[in-house]
């Protein structure tokens, strides 16, 4: 198998994160008593917690169980409520859908064709909440989040980022909210995520229950990171998120994103929209997307992604129609006899539907 999905979920996982995952499915949980077993699990909580903020983003760690969970979080429970929420061209539904729930008016973030945003445009007054995706599942493309953020200071807006692609691949970028996954870049398990705040949000829980402690109180702590952690925690997810941050390495993933990009292009197709990260999307003439993902599979044994890829206004922002286009996205091991295969069997695929 030739595995070329890794923007949905990266292949194979981390020997340290499964081998974390599967001793912590025999620990007690954390935070509900003081007995060895349940302090074993504590401690290593916030052993993951701390390889997890080692990753950048300068802020407090709050584990979730995934980046769709964190994003509804911040968006949805952002206080005060924002006038007006601006939106980046290319967001993931994870973002974009609890944004347009959240009620408040909205501002299309300009951009350029290829969907960066214009750092000059003019943004309205009362704008006071930005939702961006730092690297796009679609195009690959990356945002200029540190200056985004300088912006912002400057309007008196705060910027939510979803890093749910990038984390594991890029430092984490500094913003008031950086949400993301485990099982993406950094290669962990599914079902595990963070929420990176800055110590002065203090954001409306979406769920209240137990915390592990101040039992009485009528409402979950208003300190982080207990105010967004209530419930039992998934202690496998965190500590196989911990494991993979903790041995996470810089790699040359922009030498793999050109990669990606030439080997496309080597088949006389073109890329949609301009990017960075080894994240390619694109359109083969006759063939429909899914289809071509089902030809690539059967017939190739090249494994890829069809469809809109939970990212419609991005497809329609690029002009990749309702259907999508197929992406292919490699990870840190992808060799480059993997992208040679690829070129070779669209090319035989295109002579198909002429």
């Amino acid at each position: 198998m030739i595995y070329l999905d890794h923007a949905a979920t990266s292949l194979p996982r981390r020997p340290e994160a499964i081998a974390a995952a599967t001793a912590a499915m025999e620990m007690a949980s954390p935070g509900r008593g003081r007995h060895g077993p349940q302090e074993a699990a504590r401690a290593l909580v916030e052993e993951a917690r701390a390889s997890v903020a080692a990753l950048g983003g300068g802020g407090v760690v709050c584990f979730t169980p995934g980046a769709t969970h964190a994003l509804n979080q911040a968006i949805l429970g952002w206080r005060p409520r924002p006038r007006r929420v601006g939106l980046g061209p290319l967001l993931h539904n994870a973002a974009l859908r609890p944004a347009r729930a959240l009620g408040a008016p909205t501002f299309d973030l300009p951009a350029d064709p290829d969907g960066r945003i214009a750092l000059d445009a003019e943004w309205p007054p009362d704008l006071d909440l930005l939702v961006v995706t730092h690297g796009s599942n679609v195009s690959g493309l990356l945002q200029p989040v540190e200056a985004l953020l300088e912006r912002a200071a400057r309007l008196g807006a705060a910027l939510i980022v979803d890093a749910a692609q990038t984390a594991g691949t890029v430092p984490l970028p500094e913003a008031h909210a950086v949400a993301f996954s485990a099982h993406k870049g950094l290669a962990a398990i599914p079902g595990a995520g963070a929420l990176v705040l800055r110590p002065e949000v203090q954001l409306e829980p979406l769920v209240r229950g137990g915390v592990g402690f101040d039992s009485a109180a009528d409402d979950v702590p208003d300190a982080l990171p207990a105010r967004l952690e209530s419930g039992t925690a998934n202690l496998p997810g965190i500590a196989a998120l911990g494991a993979a941050a903790r041995v996470a390495e810089p790699w040359d993933w922009e030498a793999a994103g050109r990669a990606l990009r030439e080997a496309v292009r080597r088949a006389d197709l073109s890329p949609i929209g301009a990017g960075a990260l080894p994240v390619v999307s694109f359109a083969v003439e006759g063939w429909p997307p899914l289809v071509l993902e089902e030809l690539l599979d059967r017939s190739f044994g090249i494994v890829t992604r069809a469809g809109l890829h939970c990212a419609p206004r991005a497809h329609a922002y690029l002009g990749s129609g309702h259907e999508g286009a197929l992406r292919v996205s490699a990870g840190r091991g992808t060799p480059d006899s993997d992208l040679a295969e690829l070129t070779r069997a669209l090319r035989a695929l295109r002579r198909k539907a002429t």
